[in-house]
């Protein structure tokens, strides 16, 4: 909009009092539509809910939309919905946590680029110049205006990437809404170059990748109810404290971090990528601490599947605690996240004379402080799935959970390895990617992610296979979603 300002009365005087220029804006419109919810495995055609089905099914909405300026020749600003990202990392998130991302279409295995949800914020950013070796120093912060902007985890519990699992339950699920003004995203950044390096420390509010489920009792349709005593007397009878939910919980959470990055002294081809995050008070699931009804089904022997006393025993105790209205709790924990990576370019001639291999690898870590006992993932690696008749009454189906634990580390590794030919006036790519985990060195799962590239701009033609395997934990959670990808793009 810069060649405006001179014939717009608006512009001109606001780029004359406050020097305002580089006037600019963007929008971008996402449509997508996923098939599996119409011709894929029956769990996902005809098990999921149809209102999951349907929001999830065909999308089309605004994604980005945002102007850009620059005050006083130093202070340059962004206005309106879009993504933030201060990390370092690929594939996985450490600092770099401040929009919420997509999960439901190709989960992880989707560039976090494309996964990222756009929020309506406001950004600005600094340049403070430079002090003698220091240089391109600036101050960069943001704040979400409104609390009801502030969007919750975008995967639903039974879709097909979510790690909230089991068997299906009667219960519903909720997410909380935030209202009030501290509920908002908003943090700040400082960055600098020293000598070849560059490094940030940042400081912001925001929240959990995932939900962490907890049970709560809605007492609301009671209160419908009331214009009809007899009808809220029975509702009371079979609810005395309100209907039983799953509430999804995303609480607001502090991180602080840093990043650094350059180029090695003794080979200054190999660039070196540092980044640390610690996350305050960061939730987590302990099964009979966040769900109590789920406690009289841990202390089920599972030796005493056929035991119909076991079973009704435990269904009892499970009426009793919602008929008393015990509500879940969240533990909390302090989390350290880290990562260190090295990327190379280098020469193996008698593969490709023409072009240069690139190497990346990046190593995870992760260390929960204050970690208590029974602390799990939400994911259900089994259930013992029975239906009970009751005494005086109809049958009901109850389960006996298996949880995966959680433990206070977790390690994993990425590697990525790539080159180019050129071909017919194009250019093709050949690469493979990939991701270990291995738990506290006590498991091990992968993926592995070969690709081919073919571009000829406007055109571009992406071939990509996932396979998952290993144990189930980390990225074993989604060893039967092997998938083939095949991505056209046109560039206008």
């Amino acid at each position: 909009l810069s060649r405006r300002e001179r014939i717009t009365p608006a512009l001109e005087f606001l780029k004359e009092k406050l020097t305002l220029d580089h006037i600019k804006f963007f929008m971008g419109v996402r449509v997508e539509y996923d098939g599996i919810y119409d011709y894929g495995p029956d769990l996902y055609r005809t098990r999921i809910s149809e209102e999951t089905r349907d929001a999830l099914r065909l999308r089309k909405r605004l994604f980005e939309a945002y102007g850009d300026f620059r005050l006083f020749g130093r202070l340059n600003m962004r206005i309106g919905k879009q993504n933030i990202s201060w990390g370092e990392t690929d594939l996985f998130r450490i600092l770099d946590n401040i929009n919420p991302l997509d999960q439901t279409f190709g989960g992880f295995l989707i560039a976090l680029d494309e996964r990222r949800v756009p929020s309506f914020m406001i950004k600005g950013l600094l340049d403070l110049g430079s002090f003698g070796p220091v240089y391109n120093i600036s101050l960069e912060g943001f704040i979400e205006p409104s609390p009801a902007l502030t969007k919750g985890p975008t995967i639903p519990p039974d879709g097909p990437w979510s790690i909230v699992t089991g068997p299906p339950t009667p219960l519903s699920f909720v997410l909380e809404e935030k209202k009030d003004w501290k509920d908002a995203r908003g943090g700040t950044r400082l960055l600098l170059n020293f000598l070849d390096i560059t490094m940030s420390i940042a400081n912001y509010w925001t929240y959990p990748e995932l939900p962490t489920p907890r049970l709560r009792f809605n007492t609301s349709t009671a209160q419908q109810l009331s214009a009809v005593p007899s009808a809220q007397q029975a509702f009371q009878q079979a609810y005395p404290a309100g209907i039983p939910e799953i509430e999804l919980v995303y609480p607001r959470i502090m991180v602080t971090g840093a990043t650094l990055s350059g180029p090695l002294p003794f080979s200054p081809y190999t660039i070196f990528r540092a980044e640390m995050a610690y996350f305050w008070d960061h939730p987590y699931f302990i099964p009979e601490v966040n769900m109590p009804i789920l406690g009289p089904a841990l202390e089920l022997d599972p030796g005493r599947a056929n035991d119909y006393a076991a079973w009704l025993n435990m269904a009892l105790q499970q009426s009793n605690i919602i008929a008393k209205g015990q509500y879940g709790t969240l533990p909390r924990s302090d989390v350290i996240r880290w990562s260190v990576g090295l990327d190379h370019n280098i020469w193996i001639r008698f593969l490709n004379p023409r072009q240069t291999f690139f190497i990346s690898i990046q190593f995870f870590g992760e260390n929960w402080r204050n970690l208590r006992k029974g602390a799990a993932y939400t994911v259900q690696y089994d259930a013992l799935v029975a239906r009970i008749p009751i005494p005086g009454g109809d049958s009901v189906t109850v389960s006996r959970p298996f949880f995966t634990e959680m433990k206070a580390n977790n390690y994993k590794a990425t590697f990525l390895i790539k080159t180019g030919y050129p071909l017919k006036r194009g250019y093709l790519s050949p690469q493979i990617a990939g991701a270990l985990e291995f738990g506290d060195f006590d498991s091990f799962s992968y993926l592995i992610q070969p690709s081919l590239q073919y571009y000829k701009e406007p055109f571009r033609v992406l071939l990509q296979y996932s396979y998952l395997g290993g144990d189930y934990a980390g990225i074993g959670f989604f060893r039967d979603r092997d998938n083939i990808m095949l991505k056209l793009e046109y560039m206008l």
